[in-house]
């Protein structure tokens, strides 16, 4: 790219200097004799100089333009090719997934109560079905990544309550309450799944960094042309921490989860951040009022 603009700005200098060269003297011919002389002589050549400058520039830009565009054409290419990939993976795999999950309760309704291999084939049943679930994300999100609007219609309230729902054992047994806040009836565009494990992932974590006594809630509200899906947290907050650093994958605080404190977020913020991008969405992390931390996924409103 670059001996492209080193060619492109020769060419600028060449044209500017030939098109002084050959306007210098149409606009000495069109003005009036008022005597030769130096004075004559270097209005005529600034003038020349601006009319050349005014077309140079002009060239500059539509060059740089076309230049810029071809240079960009490869990476567009790329990223059509990762979502065909993407999407064929995902037929590739489903198919198989969908045969082994079946195969797997057909042989779990056949195993006897009491047998000891039971739990373990319930497990593989729950493995099959996650598998299954990320397959038909990966698809959403090539889907959605194509073409944002070819999302299903979801209603944000509702997608809150099952999440809460399905986290209160968790933090039930983290001694952690977990409460859902904000008006029904409010729609996005996009891939219910992946949402749901974008919120589960914030919600997951924030049951991770509070404790015992504290609380969890999760939010909707309206602004303006936009739906905010908001995960705050009575923990430890984010400790100085910079929240756009949080968003590299296996970005961790200064100390881990598991130890005296710091937040830990590993592949899931990364993720999280993808998925609203795939939805044409945002996510930004800061302090929450009460001291702890507050995860804000910004969508558009479903119109």
């Amino acid at each position: 790219m670059g001996w492209q603009i080193a060619a492109a700005s020769a060419v600028v200098v060449v044209l500017a200097g030939l098109t002084t060269l050959a306007l210098s003297p149409l606009l000495g011919r069109g003005r009036p004799e008022h005597g030769g002389g130096p004075d004559r002589d270097d209005e005529i050549l600034r003038s020349t100089l601006l009319v050349a400058g005014v077309i140079g520039v002009a060239i500059a830009g539509v060059a740089g333009f076309l230049i810029a565009r071809r240079a960009v054409a490869p990476l567009g290419e790329a990223l059509a090719r990762q979502r065909r990939f993407v999407a064929d993976a995902g037929h590739e795999l489903r198919t198989p997934l969908t045969v082994m999950h079946t195969r797997a309760q057909l042989i779990a309704r056949r195993m006897e109560p009491q047998d000891p291999a039971l739990p373990a084939m319930r497990q593989l049943l729950d493995d099959s079905r996650v598998l299954g679930e990320i397959v038909d994300e990966l698809l959403a999100s090539a889907v959605l990544t194509a073409d944002p609007g070819r999302g299903e219609p979801i209603e944000v309230r509702a997608l809150l309550d099952e999440i809460a729902r399905s986290m209160a054992v968790l933090a039930q047994a983290r001694e952690v309450q977990i409460s859902v806040a904000g008006p029904p009836g409010v729609w996005v565009t996009g891939s219910r799944v992946a949402l749901r494990r974008a919120l589960a992932a914030l919600v997951d974590n924030a049951l991770g960094h509070t404790p015992p006594g504290g609380w969890v809630q999760l939010a909707v509200d309206v602004r303006g042309e936009h739906v905010v899906l908001a995960v705050t947290d009575s923990g430890e907050g984010l400790a100085g921490l910079d929240p756009a650093e949080l968003t590299r994958r296996f970005a961790r605080g200064p100390r881990a989860a598991d130890g005296p404190g710091g937040r830990r977020f590993g592949l899931g913020l990364a993720l999280v951040q993808e998925v609203a991008s795939a939805h044409g969405g945002t996510l930004t992390l800061g302090p929450a009022p009460t001291g702890g931390a507050r995860a804000e996924l910004v969508l558009p409103i479903r119109s």
